[in-house]
């Protein structure tokens, strides 16, 4: 390794140990890093200098002159975020923290059009105009989809909740001037849900919204299989020759765990069969939900047999679900041979937005890894 190669590994692993650590010293680097104080100090001015550090005070003195707190600037660059649904548009602007700078959501049904296009662009720089952010600060833009996504992120494979040509990557160029590439949403949303968590552990998100999907997650790795189709979790057979769902087959997990199911009975509004099951005024809503917890909690089982780790239950019906949680748990635990606690079974962090802020972290996160 040459000085300029050292010079910014040094660099690098420096930043990395302050962005994990949150607030640090000098010697607490010097510890993890087994960098020389000189070599950190001289790096420690080079970040301060990029705006990527700063000092935020002052820890206790163990004898002698007080350590200074050094911490990274959130601020410091920025991602953008957009999530593409069948009927709504999603743009949320994120910090290195992953805090939601600014958001913004509107009904527009998806068409792969010039005209759609023309929209998400001209939203997207109104957002960024709003929050005046500066170019050269914005990491990039993560696109999220319910589509499935080769591993270049730009070629689509497979497609049916959303109209959607393979090459779309190539006709949105023209209409987004940063670095972009697309995501499924279901991986996006559980790549959200394991950032905010802070856990390396392994975890499985199950993403209950108009269609049912999910991620495999082993810290901030996302497990994608060997054809980018892993974690179809909607497409589990729980029902044999049951419900006809969108793929054709029958007896899927969408069929029965898709948020549609709930709000189909409310105009298409699931706040409203919430609300509605909250008030305790329509019984025959109450049978419906516990219908719905039933199938939900074989397929949550069937996923805590096969990978025996904690199921976090997301998209739109998860938001929901904190009411209900101790209810479900019993439900999983009477179908779990092993198990008497169903505190492996958690609702998401984000209620809203997941996707869009997963999507956006993946350039947050290639940013910090390769500095």
């Amino acid at each position: 390794m040459n000085s300029e190669q050292a010079k910014t590994k040094f660099f690098g692993n420096i930043y990395r140990i302050i962005y994990q650590d949150k607030h640090t010293s000098r010697q607490n680097i010097a510890k993890k890093s087994g960098i020389s104080l000189p070599t950190i100090a001289s790096n420690l001015n080079r970040l301060t200098d990029a705006g990527l550090i700063h000092t935020v005070g002052s820890f206790q003195s163990t004898g002698g002159r007080k350590p200074n707190i050094i911490s990274y600037v959130p601020d410091a660059r920025f991602a953008l975020g957009i999530d593409i649904t069948k009927n709504h548009l999603s743009e949320v602007l994120i910090d290195l923290d992953l805090n939601i700078i600014g958001s913004k959501r509107m009904y527009l049904p998806f068409e792969d059009s010039e005209a759609y296009f023309q929209i998400l662009s001209f939203e997207m720089q109104q957002l960024l105009n709003q929050y005046l952010i500066d170019p050269s600060k914005l990491l990039g833009v993560g696109l999220s989809m319910p589509v499935h996504v080769m591993r270049d992120q730009k070629t689509i494979s497979y497609a049916t909740v959303v109209n959607v040509s393979a090459n779309i990557y190539e006709r949105l160029t023209p209409y987004i001037p940063y670095p972009f590439l697309i995501f499924n949403d279901a991986n996006s949303a559980g790549l959200a849900e394991s950032w905010i968590s802070g856990s390396e552990q392994p975890m499985i998100y199950l993403s209950l919204s108009n269609s049912v999907g999910g991620a495999n997650m082993n810290g901030k790795e996302i497990y994608k299989g060997v054809n980018c189709r892993a974690t179809e979790f909607g497409h589990m057979c729980i029902v044999p020759h049951g419900r006809k769902c969108y793929c054709g087959q029958h007896g899927c997990l969408d069929a029965y765990c898709s948020a549609k199911q709930l709000s189909d009975f409310t105009n298409g509004n699931l706040a409203e069969f919430f609300h509605c099951l909250k008030e305790n005024s329509n019984v025959g809503l109450q049978r419906i939900f516990d219908d719905y917890l039933n199938h939900l909690a074989l397929a949550v089982n069937n996923l805590r047999m096969c990978y025996d780790c904690d199921i976090v239950l997301g998209g739109n019906v998860g938001s929901y679900m904190a009411d209900y949680i101790e209810l479900f748990r019993e439900k999983a635990l009477r179908l779990n041979p092993f198990e008497k606690n169903g505190d492996f079974i958690r609702i998401c962090h984000y209620r809203t937005e997941a996707s869009a802020v997963g999507a956006a972290a993946y350039y947050v996160n290639e940013f910090i890894q390769n500095l």
